[in-house]
């Protein structure tokens, strides 16, 4: 009998034993299986958050991948992730048509639903389906206590305004993106676009600035957003040029120095604007800032502008030299056929006012270093 309890007893830990094995192997597997996943679904966030085309496919084909695999753990930020993916890459049908499933179901979070609502009601505003959109953005409005949720969605009305050029409202929803979250740069973009469109440059230009600094110092500067900006700031200069606002002109390509934007173009147009307005000694130290620097490309036009500055102050000798240098040292274009015929002038000129002089004055000999600022 006892030997029989024996033998029971024995069967039923190494049953017991066998069992537990089991389930660890078991568990183990499972547990790999979900750390696989979620490593899965981590690169495939790495993939969204990045804006290159490939990138945008790696992301559909991860979260296409794990959505096949129906995993009831991780599944809203699975299939979230594949909408979020599908939108980045232009497919906004197929987008909408997940987030409206995820919507559909009930087991979601307060959090996963207002962010799930924000993307819906974002995504339906760039369709140009206003009222359903605005219908979920206003209930995360009414409901979220989340203030960066909260800054996504005024930033989302924000755009939908810009793009319709509602640009006051624009600026208003753009106003309580960051009044709700300072740190949202893409908000104070934004609000510096609608800005300038406001005609307020130099409030853009301090968001700007602001973006540039510390996007440099953080996570990078979207390249799209520098272009525009650097870009823009010049191309308002030319159109202050080109209008005779040289002042304004002047302010601005300044501005365009400063963020490193076509700085032999810039000092060209500056210089030009100085002379415009009769400022010609400023023109001349403008024009000899842009001759020593490094870019050669507008020298010749720089060199003969000078010419005809000097000669506009009378400084006939100083403006044949330049007019000679320009001959010199280019090859024979509608500049130099310019060059030679103001320096003809210039010699005429000189011939005029010797023979115009006394005696006594012409025989002094003529000192034309007389300037200071005569400079190749």
């Amino acid at each position: 009998m006892n030997r029989s309890i024996i033998v029971l007893t024995g069967f039923l830990l190494i049953s017991a034993g066998l069992m537990t094995a089991a389930y660890q192997t078991l568990f183990q597997k499972d547990l790999y299986a979900q750390e696989g996943i979620l490593e899965k679904i981590l690169e495939g966030e790495e993939y969204l958050q990045q804006t290159g085309d490939s990138s945008k496919s790696k992301a559909v084909s991860i979260f296409s991948e794990l959505v096949a695999k129906n995993n009831p753990q991780y599944e809203f930020r699975i299939k979230y992730n594949l909408a979020k993916a599908l939108e980045n890459s232009g497919d906004k049908y197929r987008a909408l048509e997940i987030y409206q499933s995820i919507n559909r179901t009930n087991d979601i979070s307060i959090t996963e639903q207002e962010k799930l609502s924000l993307s819906l009601g974002d995504l339906l505003l760039r369709m140009n389906r206003e009222n359903e959109g605005r219908v979920h953005l206003d209930n995360v409005l009414r409901t979220s206590t989340d203030r960066k949720i909260r800054s996504k969605v005024f930033k989302s009305l924000a755009d939908y305004n810009y793009n319709l050029s509602q640009w006051e409202t624009a600026r208003k929803n753009y106003v309580l993106a960051i009044q709700e979250d300072g740190n949202y740069t893409e908000a104070r973009i934004g609000l510096g676009r609608v800005l300038k469109k406001q005609g307020k440059d130099y409030a853009a230009f301090d968001l700007f600035d602001g973006y540039l600094e510390e996007s440099s110092r953080m996570d990078g500067t979207d390249p799209k957003v520098e272009s525009e900006y650097k870009s823009g700031v010049y191309e308002k200069a030319k159109t202050f040029f080109v209008s005779k606002q040289y002042f304004k002109a002047i302010e601005y390509f300044q501005k365009s120095i400063e963020l490193g934007q076509n700085e032999e173009g810039s000092l060209y147009y500056i210089a030009s604007s100085y002379d415009a307005l009769g400022k010609y000694t400023e023109a001349i130290q403008t024009i000899n800032k842009l001759l020593n620097n490094s870019v050669y490309s507008l020298d010749q036009d720089a060199l003969f502008k000078k010419g005809t500055i000097y000669f506009k102050q009378a400084k006939y000798e100083n403006a044949a030299a330049i007019f000679q240098v320009v001959i010199d040292n280019y090859n024979k274009n509608h500049i130099t056929e310019k060059a030679i015929a103001w320096k003809k002038e210039c010699l005429d000129q000189i011939q005029e006012k010797a023979s115009i002089a006394s005696p006594s004055d012409s025989s002094k000999p003529f000192n034309s270093k007389n300037d200071e600022d005569f400079d190749f």
